[in-house]
């Protein structure tokens, strides 16, 4: 452990955690190489020049990094060549664009140059045999056992492009999960929800990630270190624009230091995510961290659940936004909703307004500091990543935050009405965790998509 005064080496770590933690908030910027393959004796051939300069423009103009094919590609040894060269600039997923009906080689031969996400499109001139080229590798592509995404529409084609758009998203998300590093404080499942358990190889294989165990020994020495001047100075920032304030001075102390070595054990070990074990020996006391780190784009998870931080994650990448680590905790009858809330551990952006946030000691200890409010209306993405070897499975539910009367004190609190009926929600979600996650705005057919190319199961409403 380091002999450094704690504060000393925070202060170097909020220099740090500025910067790193608002490039993680930023929107994910993908890279997809793009591949033209023609047969030279088709119609429209010599055109392809001009199609692929155009679907360069088209999709660098929705904001993505474009590796595009140096030339097109009309034998297996272009194919080869160029698919390699495309490689080798790492693209997050490759297109392949038919310019015309081509040999179906032609385009096996770039995607074995590169092992990612694949994008088969298919324009709409007819004279080309663009789509039967498409249509043809398709089939080649699923005896293969390989994952593609299959569009057709032209390149002005905004909804081509937008799905294009998706995919590349998607696949730029399953990059970062991959080489991300997943930290857990104390115990890697809590006592009672077995659910949570998890094969670290396993996910290591499906997911990519890292799995980092922390001793809770180290959290508790780290805690502390900080000085309760410190947190006192720190709480000054933390609370402003907050009118509500019903903690005292231990409280405070208690929530700030565990925020505080929260996020050196995240600098330390860099880390991309963080759960904990809180429940039950030191419930309340990490909540104040674990929303305040969402809030600066670290998605951190209670109750020691990686595969609900790893979900907390994948919301955040394609959000953008922070996520709430929820739990499915009633039904709203009258709103034809339910409730999905958890004790005050999500990021204060999700709340209508600061006006709107309660700091409160947690509802069941009476210990650390809880942020408290109803999740502002809204379109939002419910998802639960449930399973172990073989049986892993992600409920992924569309809905509106809404505003209702509040049933469950003392945490945060979601109303959410789903595009199905609540009891058709709950009948869907039979053998899922009832820890909920939830994204602001409506990413279901990402979520769908990166569960088709990790080969996870989903059970959609």
């Amino acid at each position: 452990m380091s002999t450094k005064p704690l504060s000393l080496e925070l202060d170097n770590y909020m220099r740090y955690a500025t910067s790193s933690c608002l490039k993680r908030m930023k929107p994910l910027q993908p890279k997809i190489g793009l591949a033209t393959v023609v047969s030279p004796n088709e119609v429209g051939a010599d055109k392809a020049e001009e199609l692929h300069r155009n679907a360069v423009k088209a999709l660098s103009n929705l904001g993505l990094q474009i590796i595009a094919a140096r030339e097109i590609i009309d034998s297996d040894e272009d194919g080869a060549r160029i698919g390699h060269e495309i490689a080798g600039q790492e693209p997050d997923a490759i297109c392949v664009l038919y310019g015309t009906y081509a040999d179906d080689t032609y385009a096996t031969t770039v995607l074995e140059q590169c092992n990612i996400p694949a994008i088969i499109w298919g324009t709409n001139q007819f004279d080309s045999g663009s789509i039967a080229g498409a249509q043809q590798v398709s089939a080649v592509l699923t005896e293969m056992d390989r994952y593609y995404k299959l569009v057709f529409g032209n390149v002005d084609d905004e909804h081509a492009i937008n799905e294009i758009a998706l995919s590349a998203r998607v696949a730029t998300a399953r990059r970062v999960l991959r080489e991300s590093r997943i930290g857990v404080i104390g115990y890697q499942r809590i006592r009672g929800q077995t659910q949570a358990a998890f094969d670290e190889i396993e996910l290591h294989n499906k997911i990519g990630c890292r799995v980092v165990g922390v001793s809770m020994h180290l959290f508790r020495e780290l805690t502390k270190q900080v000085s309760d001047s410190e947190a006192r100075s720190k709480w000054h920032g933390i609370s402003e624009g907050v009118k509500s304030i019903s903690v005292n001075d231990a409280q405070i102390i208690e929530g700030v230091r565990a925020y505080l070595a929260m996020k050196k054990i995240v600098h330390d070990m860099r880390l991309d995510a963080i759960a904990i074990e809180d429940w039950f020996e030191i419930i309340g006391i990490p909540n104040l961290g674990l929303s305040l780190l969402n809030e600066e784009g670290v998605p951190a998870g209670c109750e020691s659940d990686v595969h609900s931080t790893l979900t907390l994650y994948l919301l955040n990448l394609l959000t953008g936004k922070p996520a709430f680590h929820g739990e499915l905790l009633g039904i709203l009858e009258e709103e034809d909703a339910l409730l999905v809330a958890h004790y005050g551990a999500g990021a204060p952006s999700l709340a209508k307004s600061r006006d709107a946030i309660r700091l409160e000691p947690d509802r069941s200890s009476g210990r650390g500091v809880s942020v408290v409010y109803q999740v502002k209306p809204g379109p939002v993405t419910v998802a639960s990543l449930t399973g172990r070897r073989g049986s892993y499975r992600m409920f992924i539910a569309p809905g509106q935050s809404i505003r209702a009367e509040e049933v469950f004190h003392g945490g945060v609190v979601a109303n959410v009405k789903f595009r199905a009926p609540y009891r058709e929600v709950l009948e869907k979600a039979r053998g899922m965790s009832h820890h909920w996650l939830l994204g602001i705005g409506d990413v279901s057919r990402e979520l769908i998509e990166y569960c088709e190319i990790a080969g996870i199961k989903t059970v959609v409403v």
